[in-house]
């Protein structure tokens, strides 16, 4: 039998995240993430959502998955998907439920901390400044709230304990 994964749409631990951050399908992830996270790992954060409009959760076959991403055909816990699954983890943007068998992906992204930046190539600094201050621009202009709480640059820094709380739909 192929080995599956349940996927589930969670909370950030960090009420700033959750407030503030950036949805999965913002082009945030990919043009900023992207570069910290990798192609697979971008590619996975930014297919959840729809697979997710489906149903939640996401009871999928490791190697349907993999392949759905352009990943190939392995479904190991060494396989290309797990190791993607994995940087989402070690970046705080997921975390496992049940090692290898059910995770949860948090809804939101904090931007990139100053260390990340630091070691991004320009074409992601200019991405990020431009992506955030349209972003915090959005947020107060929804919220009536001054852009100053909405600095998702100071977000990123707090590294909270994971909870792993899940969205129940």
């Amino acid at each position: 039998m192929a080995a599956s994964l349940t996927i589930t749409p969670a909370l950030h631990p960090d009420l700033r995240v959750r407030e503030v951050g950036f949805d999965l399908t913002h082009p945030y992830v990919e043009q900023c993430w992207g570069q910290v996270l990798g192609p697979s790992a971008t590619v996975l954060l930014r297919r959840l959502t729809p697979l997710w409009a489906d149903g939640v959760p996401l009871d999928i076959e490791r190697e349907t998955l993999a392949r759905a991403i352009g990943l190939g055909r392995g479904d190991s816990d060494g396989s290309r998907l797990m190791r993607s699954i994995g940087r989402c983890v070690n970046h705080r943007l997921a975390t496992w439920h049940e090692p290898g068998q059910s995770l949860d992906v948090y809804l939101k992204v904090p931007s990139l901390t100053a260390a990340q930046l630091g070691r991004a190539p320009e074409v992601t600094r200019q991405a990020h400044d431009r992506l955030l201050e349209s972003h915090v621009t959005a947020l107060a202009a929804s919220t009536g709230r001054p852009p100053i709480i909405a600095r998702l640059d100071l977000v990123s820094r707090a590294r909270p304990p994971l909870d792993g709380r899940s969205v129940t739909h």
